[in-house]
Order: C-alpha cells, then sequence, then structure tokens
C-alpha cells in the first residue's frame, strides 16, 4: 500500500492521459453508486411503511390484496424480484461437514458492489504494460481507502443505513463481513502491482525494510489479512467475546496503519470512519443509560431510592433454559427484537443478546436463554441455586433480583399485522422469537374486540391479518411447558373474538412437531439421555410434574479441572442399552419422531405416539390442572394443543394457506439452518408455482428469516 516519494495533488484531481479519469474522480463515482443502492432501498422502505399504512386503515374485507393498476404493478415486480432473491442453492455435504449457501439476493448485492470496485480499479488501464503497474497501485490505493466508511457504517448497531432502508443491523454485518472482504482483495491487488513494479529491479526487500510508507501498508495488510481470517464463522463461534476483543484491537491497530501510510489528500476517508464508530458509541451510551438509569424512571415500581432502573429474576426451566424476567422495563420493544443483557454481579463484563419473548402490552421484559457454555450457563447456574427444586409451584427466588443492563432493542422486520396470512415457523429455541410476533396479532385482535364491546360504533382496525398458522418443531415434549401458557391464552383470546365478533374472520392454527433432531438444541452433556431413551408415565409437562427434575453434573473446563454445577432435565436416566423398539422407537437411537408428515388432517398421525427424547404420551400432553379457584370463579377452558410425533413439511403447510389467501402473505421462520432453508426453497417454488397470481399480487409472499444462534 505504498504511495511513497509522489505528489498526489496531481494524481489525485487530474486526468492520468488517454482518457484515463483522476482518482478523486473515482473515489467520488463508488460513493455515487453506493449512494445511489441506498437511496434506492430507502424509496422501497418508504413505500413499504405507506403501504402497511394504507392496509391497517383500509375498511374492505381484503386490505392486503392490491386494488388498483399501479399497486397491482408493484405486487407484480415485488414478486418476481422476491422470487429471484429468495432463491438460494441446496446445501453441499463434504466430509461430514454441511455448507449452506446465502440466499441470491443479498449474494447479487455483494458481487455488484465486487464488479463495481474491480471496474473501477482497472478502468482504461493496461495491466499488460509494466509502465503502468504503478498507475494501477495508486488507482487500487485510492479505490480501497474509499471502501472504509462503507464498512464502518454496516458495522453500528446505531445504524444509519439500516435505518434508512429498514434492516437490523444483523443482517448488515453480514455485508459488513464480505465488503470487507472485498476491501482485502482490493488492498492486496494494490500491493500486488507495487511489489510486481518493484520486483523489476530486485527492490521488494530493501521497499520493506527502509521505506516508512512501505512498512506501514504492509503492516495495515497484515492486519486486514488476520482480520478477515479471524472473522470467518468458524473461528468467530469458538468464543464470541474473545473474538470482539480481538477485533477492536486490530481495528484500531488498522485504522492507525492506513492513517499513517496515506497520504494527507486522503486521511478524510479514514477520519470518516472514526466518526462513525464514535457516533454508533455515542448514540449507544446515551441510550443505554436513559434505558437503564432509574433518574428517567421514577414512576417504575421499586426505583425511587434506586439507582439502576432494571431488576431481573432466574428461574431455571427444563432443558437447561433460564426464564430471566424484568418488571416494569423503562423501554419499549416491537415484537421479535432483542437486547444486549449484562449482569456484572452474575457473569461480569460480558454482554449476550437475547430474543424478548414477551410483548409491551406484558409490562415484562421476558428472555429464555439456553446454557450453552460461558455466560449463558453461569446464569443457569445462578438460577438453579435460588430455587429449592422445579416443579413445587414455587419459582420465588431464595435471594434478591439482580441488577441488569440493557443495551437495545435492536432488530427490524415488516409490521406482520399488514399481511392477510402470516406463517410462523420455529424450531426448537426458535420459538423465542416467534411467540411475541404471534401474540402480538392476537393482542390487536383482542384490542378490537375489547373496542368493539365498549363502542357500538365501528371501532379502528389493529390488524390485517385474518389467518395464522403457527407451527413449533421441539425435540421434547417437556419443551412445550416454555410456552403452553401463553398458547392457552393465544386461544382463549381467539376464541373470545370470535364470539364478541362472529361476522370477521379471524382463524388461528397451531401444530406442534416433536422430533428427536439434535440441530433443535445443543448437543447433550454426558448426564443427558439418548434418543432412544423412554421417559417415564410420572413425567407429565401440563402438570410441571417432572421426574429428578434438579441433578448435579460436574462440567470440565479448558484447564480440565471439575467445576460442580446443576442440570435441569424433564427426562429421567434410564437404560439405552435394550435395543427392542419401545412406543414405536428404534433400536441404536433411531427414532419415528424422523418421519415426515406429509398431512396433518390424516388423525391416525395424531393419534401416533411416540416416546423418544422423552416424550410423554399424546394424552398427557397440553392438558395442564387449572388453578384453585374460589366457588364462585369459574375454571379457565383447556384447549388441546396438536401435536404431532414427526417432522413437518413446510411447502405443504404454507400452501394450505396461500391457497386460502385473499392478500399478501407472510412467513416467518427462525431455527436451525436446516429449517430455514427449507422454508425458503419452500417459498420460493411456491411463489413460482403460482405465477398466475403474480399480474394480482393477491398471493405475494414476503419471508422472513431470522438467523438462529451466531
Amino acid at each position: 500500500m505504498s504511495m511513497s516519494g509522489m505528489n498526489m495533488g496531481p494524481m489525485g484531481h487530474m486526468s492520468m492521459g488517454d482518457g484515463v479519469p483522476g482518482l478523486f474522480y473515482l473515489q467520488n463515482m463508488y460513493w455515487a453508486v453506493v449512494g445511489s443502492a441506498i437511496a434506492a432501498g430507502t424509496v422501497v422502505n418508504i413505500f413499504n411503511q405507506f403501504l402497511a399504512f394504507q392496509r391497517i386503515r383500509d375498511s374492505t374485507l381484503t386490505p392486503s390484496k392490491p386494488k388498483s393498476l399501479f399497486f397491482n404493478t408493484c405486487a407484480t415486480l415485488t414478486a418476481i424480484t422476491r422470487e429471484a432473491s429468495y432463491a438460494t442453492l441446496s446445501p453441499w455435504s463434504v466430509g461430514g461437514r454441511t455448507f449452506h449457501f446465502a440466499p441470491l439476493g443479498p449474494v447479487a448485492i455483494i458481487l455488484a458492489n465486487l464488479v463495481v470496485v474491480l471496474v473501477f480499479c482497472f478502468y482504461k488501464l493496461d495491466t499488460t504494460d509494466q509502465w503502468k503497474w504503478e498507475d494501477v497501485g495508486y488507482r487500487t490505493g485510492f479505490v480501497a481507502i474509499a471502501q472504509l466508511p462503507l464498512i464502518f457504517l454496516l458495522a453500528g448497531r446505531q445504524n444509519i443505513i439500516g435505518l434508512l432502508v429498514g434492516m437490523s443491523y444483523e443482517r448488515l454485518n453480514w455485508f459488513h463481513r464480505w465488503i470487507s472482504r472485498t476491501l482485502w482483495l482490493t488492498v492486496t491487488i494494490h500491493m500486488g502491482f507495487w511489489f510486481r513494479s518493484w520486483g523489476r529491479y530486485d527492490y521488494i526487500t530493501y521497499q520493506l525494510k527502509n521505506d516508512p510508507l512501505s512498512k506501514r501498508g504492509f503492516a495495515a495488510w497484515c492486519i486486514l489479512t488476520f482480520i478477515v481470517l479471524t472473522s470467518m464463522a468458524p473461528v468467530r463461534r469458538l468464543s464470541y467475546e474473545i473474538f470482539l476483543l480481538q477485533h477492536l484491537v486490530t481495528f484500531v491497530g488498522f485504522i492507525a496503519a492506513v492513517w499513517l501510510h496515506a497520504p494527507a489528500e486522503v486521511k478524510v476517508w479514514v477520519w470518516i470512519p472514526i466518526g462513525l464508530l464514535v457516533f454508533d458509541r455515542v448514540a449507544r451510551y446515551a441510550w443505554a443509560t436513559y434505558a437503564n438509569l432509574s433518574i428517567f424512571h421514577r414512576s417504575t415500581p421499586g426505583t425511587k431510592y434506586a439507582l439502576w432502573a432494571n431488576r431481573a429474576s432466574f428461574t431455571p426451566l427444563p432443558g437447561n433454559v433460564t426464564h430471566i424476567t424484568i418488571d416494569s422495563p423503562g423501554i419499549r420493544w416491537n415484537p421479535g427484537q432483542h437486547v444486549f443483557l449484562t449482569c456484572h454481579s452474575i457473569v461480569p463484563l460480558q454482554s449476550h443478546p437475547f430474543t424478548i419473548t414477551s410483548i409491551p402490552e406484558d409490562n415484562k421484559m421476558e428472555f429464555l436463554v439456553r446454557a450453552e457454555k460461558g455466560g449463558t450457563r453461569r446464569f443457569f447456574h445462578y438460577a438453579s441455586k435460588q430455587h429449592h427444586f422445579l416443579g413445587s409451584g414455587n419459582t420465588t427466588p431464595v435471594k434478591p433480583v439482580r441488577t441488569v443492563f440493557i443495551d437495545g432493542p435492536y432488530g427490524r422486520m415488516r409490521a406482520l399485522q399488514q399481511f392477510d396470512s402470516v406463517v410462523l415457523l420455529a424450531g426448537g429455541m426458535g420459538v423465542t422469537f416467534i411467540i411475541p410476533c404471534l401474540r402480538d396479532i392476537v393482542s390487536r385482535w383482542k384490542m378490537e374486540c375489547l373496542r368493539h364491546q365498549e363502542s357500538s360504533k365501528k371501532s379502528t382496525r389493529l390488524a390485517a391479518t385474518k389467518h395464522i398458522r403457527f407451527v413449533w418443531v421441539i425435540k421434547s415434549r417437556a419443551q412445550l411447558s416454555w410456552f403452553e401458557t401463553q398458547l392457552q391464552s393465544v386461544l382463549s383470546d381467539v376464541e373470545e373474538c370470535r364470539r364478541v365478533q362472529p361476522d370477521l374472520i379471524r382463524e388461528i392454527d397451531l401444530s406442534i412437531y416433536v422430533t428427536c433432531d439434535d440441530k433443535l438444541e445443543s448437543q447433550p452433556q454426558q448426564s443427558q439421555v439418548l434418543c432412544s431413551q423412554v421417559q417415564p408415565e410420572s413425567t407429565i409437562v401440563g402438570t410441571r410434574q417432572i421426574t429428578n427434575p434438579i441433578e448435579p453434573v460436574d462440567t470440565t473446563d479448558e484447564k480440565g479441572s471439575k467445576k460442580n454445577g446443576v442440570s435441569i432435565h424433564s427426562i429421567s436416566k434410564t437404560s439405552s442399552a435394550d435395543s427392542t423398539p419401545q412406543n414405536g422407537c428404534l433400536p441404536a437411537g433411531g427414532c419415528c419422531c424422523k418421519t415426515a408428515i406429509e398431512d396433518e388432517d390424516n388423525n391416525s398421525i395424531a393419534e401416533h405416539q411416540c416416546s423418544c427424547s422423552g416424550h410423554a404420551p399424546t394424552s398427557q400432553i397440553a392438558q395442564p390442572e387449572p388453578e384453585k379457584t374460589t366457588a364462585k370463579a369459574a375454571p379457565a377452558k383447556v384447549h388441546k394443543l396438536p401435536v404431532f410425533s414427526g417432522r413437518p413439511q413446510p411447502r405443504t403447510i404454507i400452501r394450505k394457506v396461500l391457497e386460502k389467501a385473499e392478500g399478501e402473505s407472510a412467513v416467518v421462520v427462525c431455527g436451525p439452518q436446516g429449517l430455514s432453508d427449507d422454508v425458503r426453497r419452500s417459498v420460493v417454488f411456491l411463489s413460482d408455482e403460482r405465477a398466475v397470481h403474480k399480474g394480482t399480487g393477491a398471493q405475494g409472499i414476503y419471508l422472513h428469516v431470522e438467523k438462529f444462534g451466531w
């Protein structure tokens, strides 16, 4: 990355001859292209916001269906664009590892940026002419440093691009990584042509030893190479906390090396990223100060004389899951958003992103956190020690709640209440993202009903959604207890809405699939049971009665020393040596629950029982004992949740919803990569299959895939 010994003023502003554009002109042209792309995304985002506003206020029976030539045309173009951008290649399995590919839409954006960068690097330059090699070196250096602001714009949590185009920072972070790799390629070409020019005179070693600019440029390239390598997913997932720390340190070193290497005329491209980083930090800390200081939330119970506003309780749940609750938080959020949670008294100096499983109407912020390793496991150990035992009905912590700090909320997607039909699919812990989306729409239905009861006048519509399809794939029936209460409440609310307003269509279909898929959750520890083990009959999820709910477990750290901990399982330890099939389970860990279910309407499937992974018999599920009530109070109605032993077929499920849809539909999925890819391919196939509807937009499909884990 050397520009030594040259006056970059004339080189930057003036043409290099033969119609070759100046270096500063190419930098400006690159940002003209980037700015145009951001502007186009902003226009689309504004149009989508207007569309949602219009649908909610549409008084017709089909608010999500376009009703003019203009909106029909937009729906047609949208359907065609989505079909192309959602498409993805099938996963490749090599050496026991499965590689998943990004959708065509994001890939096309990255490839377009790469093409623009390479064109600007070599436009009207003859790379075969050795006397032009230094010109290529200058050009690629100028194009490389112009990319720095874009990389930092895509990296911040308080993201300006995300605000404009309607995308969350974690989605833009994927673009941040790939554009950083494009920068690395540009810098490598820049350095390579200078080496090529010096190599004619065997001058490379001399330059690196004696020229300060060459030293700094080579140091910047080495640091950037390290950043790119350590940002790869396998390395990043080894320890995310360590990755963040080293990423920050190496970033500072890279910026310093670039600033020392770059000539004065282009240092502005270094100051811009520094300014963006400062803006992101200041905005985050300012918001975090408001969210966590009690002085801004004096009306919140329990914070009148306290310094910090947010206190959390920790409760252990089956499956090594910690239930964290913050009562009366000082901020609002939307369904599907997440916050970075910090609790220094339990996990010092760590901040973890957790999806908010509650909705603002609950007046409390709830999280379900699986104990993996590091901070999440310490949360679970703390929760386990603070409770006498699980399933006793006493969930009051022994010790006081802990002070926590929240950063957020973060996360964006289109409002689901604007769609005619909504399909929600979750795998394992992915339900923490899906449940609040489900509850939000139903709460809007309920609010409409209350307004209808209070006033004889026609109430304002809060949701255009008519049909909700909810599918949750779990490994063990004990996991159903995480959200059984919420699901029962949802069904009761929908039933009440139908009673109050029988003329309006409000339908909800729930399905719970129990399967022995290890990818739905973390790999079991030695103390956990195998798929083929059978749960004793005394385990009843509905009444929270659990056999051996808390059992000690020894965990070994990286140094080989053992640490005492607590593990909660809803499955007792039974021997798996018997290879005789029991209740449909196959020997050697095989399980009938892996069978794909083509048609849920087949009653024989619902009656099929499987005891794999601690599954309770069908008759025992979703039948909790009603709470004790007085003689005057009527017991709450218990709805039977449809539970199937096997795997769902997303394509069949989505197709049935689309056949009844009278407007645009939304499909939201959160779970393992395999489930997300299956849903994505199903949406593309069904969109192409229903090409006859593209002209009317009656059955367009919006897809939102939430990433599962890191």
